[in-house]
């Protein structure tokens, strides 16, 4: 009998050490309005590779925190982050309760807000390629007024371009091999399925590269990461294009390890907010993962942006004075119809495998293959020994006459034929696209009439010829 006690005992003794182990963390996230639970909300430890996401019940909990004074992370897609402060005690599961988290009112905001012109969405020269980095400014109030309310043509981030940041999705870099600027259009038009994002400041280190200058960015479209329902919106504007519907639905992970994403928009515009601007964008989006296990699990992604729009000019103050501020150099009327000299088409499909590995609490292992293809054309005209048809072209203008100085430094301004060149472009404000075929049928003509005399001296004076 006395044997049979002391077993028991010791048996409880080692059950009851067993149970001081357990040192960590364990909360709830709920709606700050419905009071419903979220699911899908990451809880990280900051300063460690430990992180989680919430079940069905709204619930997270970590068994194994360092001892010690943390930083609680609680966030998710269109709520407001929680940093939480708390002590880590040796032998104890401290219980957070709930964690509230309100719906961030700001990115609804800032989306409505953003006014991009025709320099900025330019992806052909370095002068206009800003648009990256102003937005990633998602929490700096300076960099936060320059994006959405000044305008990427006028502000660099340390007067770099934009090729000295990093742009990835799922962990590859976008940034294009032959002038190393991510292709914004690629993904153009897919806001709500864009929006996890993470941004590295300068050349902070990061999770995901060792990035550059300008910092890094990384868009995340694993599909268990977005938060669960649907959304349409349909919205117009004066900017670029006209109006704009987009829908998005997220599945959320199912209990058999199943998550989907898809989202679709259509931009469009007839006219932009310039004189003879179309506009015309298709995006489509789908992403879908399967979680085999707590340590794997494959997401697939595909994104396809078509786009098509047409350029407008950059144009001086004078040029503004005398056409107005919407005056665009690059149309012309042809066959009764706005025909612009400058259009650009995108359309580079991606698509994405990845594979992510909890190898340990503290080593994760994410594997991402990416194919794109496609193209992309810019058109514009070439001037070969000929006048430029441009009606901007700086000769065609009142202060090229206004320049005139002797020798010596006199200016003797022409005024007469500065306003004759000011008449003229008030005549003629837009390109003359009849203008330009006729000079180029005319061209071919002198051309062939050239070559037949050509050979008409060879045969009679043999090898004698006019050139």
């Amino acid at each position: 009998m006395k044997k049979l006690v002391i077993s028991t005992l010791f048996v409880m003794q080692v059950c009851f050490v067993f149970a001081q182990t357990a040192t960590g963390i364990s909360g709830k996230v709920v709606d700050s309005k419905t009071q419903k639970p979220l699911q899908n909300v990451v809880a990280t430890i900051l300063n460690t590779t430990l992180m989680q996401t919430t079940d069905a019940t709204g619930k997270f909990s970590f068994d194994s925190v360092e001892v010690g004074k943390q930083l609680l992370q609680i966030r998710t897609q269109g709520y407001k982050d929680q940093l939480i402060q708390i002590e880590i005690v040796a032998g104890k599961i401290l219980d957070i309760g709930l964690v509230v988290l309100e719906e961030d009112q700001t990115q609804e905001q800032q989306l409505s807000l953003i006014t991009i012109t025709e320099n900025d969405l330019g992806d052909d020269n370095s002068g206009s390629e800003n648009t990256a980095g102003l937005l990633q400014a998602s929490r700096d109030v300076f960099q936060q007024s320059a994006a959405f309310n000044w305008g990427q043509a006028r502000f660099r981030i340390r007067g770099l371009d934009n090729e000295y940041a990093t742009t990835m999705i799922n962990g590859i870099t976008m940034n294009k091999i032959y002038d190393g600027r991510p292709q914004w259009g690629n993904w153009g038009g897919l806001n709500d399925a864009t929006r996890n994002q993470e941004f590295t400041s300068g050349s902070a280190p990061s999770d995901y590269t060792f990035g550059g200058i300008l910092g890094t960015q990384e868009i995340n479209t694993r599909a268990s990461i977005y938060r669960k329902g649907g959304r349409v919106s349909f919205s117009g504007t004066n900017t670029n294009y006209s109006w704009r519907g987009m829908g998005t639905y997220a599945s959320g992970m199912s209990t058999d390890g199943w998550a989907f994403v898809v989202s679709g928009s259509r931009r469009w515009a007839k006219e932009g907010y310039f004189e003879g601007t179309d506009y015309a964008a298709n995006s489509l989006f789908a992403s879908v993962e399967k979680k085999f296990n707590d340590k794997h699990s494959l997401n697939f992604t595909s994104i396809y942006a078509q786009n098509s729009r047409g350029k407008n000019s950059p144009n001086t103050q004078e040029v503004n004075d005398l056409g107005g501020v919407k005056y665009n150099s690059y149309w012309g009327w042809q066959d009764g119809k706005k025909r612009n000299s400058r259009d650009k088409d995108l359309e580079e499909p991606i698509n994405m495998l990845s594979h992510y590995w909890n190898i340990s609490d503290k080593t994760k292992l994410n594997t991402n293959f990416a194919y794109q293809y496609g193209s992309i054309g810019n058109s514009r005209l070439d001037l070969q020994a000929a006048n430029n048809p441009d009606p901007t072209y700086y000769k065609n203008l009142p202060s090229y006459f206004l320049n005139y100085h002797t020798n010596d430094g006199v200016w003797i301004p022409n005024l007469s034929e500065a306003t004759d060149a000011e008449q003229r472009f008030l005549r003629n404000r837009q390109m003359d696209w009849n203008a330009i075929y006729d000079a180029n049928q005319k061209q071919n003509l002198v051309t062939v009439l050239l070559f037949c005399m050509k050979t008409e001296l060879m045969t009679d004076n043999g090898l004698q010829t006019l050139f």
